[in-house]
């Protein structure tokens, strides 16, 4: 027959086991999913972490360069694109090159529900080439969720651009608009931020959340 202080010893060692074991696991499983800006993940490489470490966004590792025929000045144009049309070149009002969406924000975690709007209200089917649908279309490691960057995503990206890497020395759109007609776009040169006309043509740098 075990005595009491056998019985307690044993129960007190299964204690301190079970309790070493969760400490483990949970120290293993913070470390997992603990990132820092520049980290490799998720289809791009880490550019902005919040407090907890565990969620931020990624960039795609390089812009999109898709070689295309404008519809609407009908020239070949490769790695830059319009935030909407060239509606202006045209006698077709009805296109979103002047109709404001109100409701877009500049903020951070806004990219994703900004591109969204954009796409909700002028689809990728019409609309192929523009800034949204193509970085919405970009499929880097296997993600189906990747958006264009708000404005102060997009400030994030340039300032981790030397981690991030392989931008041009041009201007980068964002998916917050400024006006009815204009978009806010950064140049990743001197982090110039402004309001670019949204038929003209700026870079496209996906992103994603985590």
């Amino acid at each position: 027959m075990k005595s009491v202080t056998g019985t307690l010893f044993g129960w007190l060692s299964k204690v301190l086991l079970i309790s070493s074991f969760c400490m483990i696991f949970y120290s293993v499983l913070s470390y997992a999913v603990s990132f820092k800006i520049g980290d490799k993940y998720g289809g791009g490489i880490v550019f902005y972490v919040d407090s907890s470490r565990q969620h931020g966004l990624i960039a795609a590792a390089k812009d999109i360069t898709i070689s295309y025929l404008d519809p609407w000045n009908k020239s070949s144009w490769s790695g830059v694109y319009r935030w909407s049309t060239g509606q202006d070149e045209t006698v077709n009002t009805g296109d979103y090159a002047f109709q404001v969406l109100l409701d877009t924000s500049a903020e951070l975690g806004q990219g994703a529900v900004n591109t969204q709007k954009i796409l909700a209200r002028y689809p990728v089917a019409a609309y192929p080439r523009s800034a949204a649908a193509l970085a919405r279309a970009y499929r880097g490691g296997g993600f189906r969720d990747w958006f264009l960057p708000s404005k102060d995503e997009l400030n994030q990206l340039y300032i981790n651009r030397a981690v991030v890497g392989a931008f041009a020395v041009d201007y980068y759109w964002s998916s917050s608009e400024r006006t009815s007609d204009t978009a806010w776009y950064q140049y990743f040169s001197d982090g110039y931020l402004g309001g670019g006309t949204k038929s003209y043509y700026s870079r496209v740098r996906a992103v994603r959340a985590f």
